[in-house]
This record gives structure tokens, C-alpha cells and sequence, in this order.
């Protein structure tokens, strides 16, 4: 009896510590429906073998925080104005053509403060060598440290260097200055909200030779998305109004506001990204109505001519790039 005991034990404690093999049913096999997505499944634990496969990431355009340089070559305007205000046909009456170039350095985090430098310049011509502001370039150099101090809000301080142009014509007949040089210091508040389509700027300025006096800019804009859009090309529209002022900038006695602005543009984009917004291509033509204000007269009377024209409607087109 005993050895019968021990036997059977012998055969079947063995087989009590394997895995039995699973029930094989009989007929077709049917299969459920598993679900890729979850890798939690039913059991709430990971499966090391589910497949999450992530969709693919879409093609964003080149971020503006990996820019360092933008240029902008302003192709054609059919006047020459200083901040919305501009020359009679006397000084110019064939336009203006300009290049600017702005290069931020490699230190962008000065004074352990994030703030970046940069150096600028613009190379322009007013069209008519004959004229007073034709016979000689447009030139104008920059340095300026920059902080975005709140999303989309950006300060910047600069120094300027100015040669020729109406600055440099006024500094030569009101100062006596040679060389059409003028020099000033300015601080700039701007803003631009890409998503939401805000975008402006705040701007004064201290002119301390050739031009000795205070100068002020102002403007505010909306940004409408998609007003044109094609198969492959598309544009938005740009509305923007504005207005500046000076105080003895311009001459003894000149204070007021020098001319108001609306400008509407239309910048071109593409769907691939590569030109428009924030693409590294910019083209926009444009067009702007403007009118002088009550400094026109006062310049008038400083300088014993009439350099200021009262209304202006011009026109232009600008493309830029960016890298």
C-alpha cells in the first residue's frame, strides 16, 4: 500500500509544479479586436509589446528664436518719408529705393539678464541725382540691446548714426552740421502677437547733433489671416494707423505732431512655409495715405522753403530674408 502511495506521489507532484498546457477548443477561432493606442489594455498594466507608433509630427515653420539676421530690401516707394511724414516733388518726386540689415550678435544672455545686442545699418537712395536729396546716399547705423520683457513685448534702446536723407538735409540747413550727419538715442516698445494678429510700436527719441530735439512715433495695427488663399500662394492683410511728433527736433520752435498714416499691406505666404510669416522669404506690397500735421507749416517757415508735402498716397512693395 505504502509503495503505491509513494508512486503515485512520485508522478504527480512533478506535474503540480509545471504549467499545464492551455485547453485547445474545439472548431474555428475567432479573434477580438485589440486596440493599438492604449498600451494599458484591459489588465491595467503596460504591455511591453503593444505598438505605439506616435503620429508624425507636422512640418512647422522656422521658429523666430533661431533667427540672428533679417534683411530687407524695400524693392520700391514711390515716396521718400521720415515716420509717415513726406518731401515735396522739390526734393524727390522719383522715389526711393533702400537696403536694412539687422544682425543680432552671439551673446544673447548680457549681464546674465537675457538681453541680446545687435547691430544694423540701411543703404537707401532717393531717385533723382538732381535734387537735394538725390546727390548724395541714404546711410544710417545702429547698435541696440533688446529684452523680450513679456511674451510678444519686446524693449529695445539703440544709439543712431544718420547721413543724408531729410535728417541729414535738415541738419545741414538748421545746425549748420557737415556732412548731413545727425546722431540720436531711441527706445522702442514693440509688440507683435502672431497668433492673435495684434502688432505695434512706441518710439521716442533724443537727437543730441545735427538735429537737437525730441522725436516720437506711434502706430497699432491688426493682422487678418487668410484673406487670400490659393492652392500653393495665400496672403494676409495688414491694417495699420499711426502717427509722430517732435519737439525742436526739426528746428527752434517746431513742436506738434509731424504727420498721421494708415497703411494697409498684404504679405505673401506660401503653405509650405518657406515664405510669409514666419518663413524665411518675405514678400508685401503696400500701399499708405498720409497727411502732415502742424509741424508742416512750422518747418516751412524754419528752413524758408517748403520741404513737406501735406498728403501723400504711396505705394510699395518689400521683400526680405531671414536666417
Amino acid at each position: 500500500m505504502k509503495k503505491r502511495i509513494f508512486l503515485f506521489s512520485g508522478l504527480v507532484m512533478p506535474a503540480m509544479g509545471t504549467e499545464m498546457p492551455p485547453f485547445i477548443p474545439d472548431g474555428p477561432v475567432t479573434y477580438e479586436s485589440v486596440s493599438y493606442d492604449d498600451p494599458l489594455g484591459d489588465s491595467g498594466y503596460e504591455d511591453p509589446f503593444a505598438y505605439n507608433t506616435p503620429a508624425p509630427a507636422p512640418i512647422a515653420p522656422v521658429s523666430s528664436g533661431d533667427k540672428t539676421a533679417f534683411i530687407r530690401l524695400n524693392l520700391f516707394e514711390s515716396n521718400y518719408q521720415v515716420r509717415g511724414m513726406g518731401v515735396t516733388n522739390s526734393l524727390s518726386d522719383h522715389g526711393y529705393t533702400s537696403l536694412d540689415v539687422d544682425v543680432v550678435l552671439p551673446n544673447r544672455n548680457l549681464f546674465n539678464a537675457g538681453i541680446y545686442h545687435k547691430l544694423g545699418g540701411t543703404l537707401g537712395a532717393v531717385w533723382g541725382a538732381s535734387e537735394v536729396l538725390g546727390d548724395t546716399p541714404v546711410l544710417q547705423g545702429h547698435y541696440a540691446l533688446g529684452k523680450e520683457i513679456f511674451p510678444n513685448l519686446t524693449l529695445e534702446a539703440a544709439y543712431n548714426v544718420r547721413h543724408g536723407g531729410l535728417e541729414g538735409h535738415m541738419a545741414l540747413i538748421t545746425d549748420g552740421c557737415p556732412h548731413r550727419l545727425a546722431q540720436d538715442v531711441c527706445v522702442t516698445l514693440a509688440f507683435n502677437d502672431h497668433q492673435r494678429g495684434f502688432f505695434g510700436h512706441l518710439q521716442w527719441g533724443y537727437g543730441f547733433q545735427g538735429l537737437t530735439g525730441q522725436y516720437y512715433d506711434a502706430e497699432i495695427g491688426y493682422r487678418f489671416t487668410d484673406v487670400i488663399n490659393g492652392s500653393a500662394l495665400g496672403a494676409d492683410l495688414e491694417v495699420s494707423v499711426g502717427a509722430s511728433g517732435s519737439f525742436g527736433y526739426w528746428g527752434a520752435g517746431v513742436e506738434g505732431l509731424d504727420a498721421g498714416r494708415v497703411r494697409f499691406a498684404l504679405p505673401l505666404y506660401t503653405h509650405s512655409g518657406s515664405m510669409g510669416r514666419d518663413g524665411r522669404w518675405q514678400l508685401k506690397p503696400w500701399v499708405q495715405f498720409s497727411a502732415s500735421g502742424s509741424n508742416a507749416g512750422k518747418i516751412d517757415r524754419a528752413v524758408g522753403g517748403c520741404p513737406v508735402d501735406h498728403f501723400q498716397v504711396t505705394f510699395g512693395v518689400e521683400a526680405g530674408f531671414s536666417f
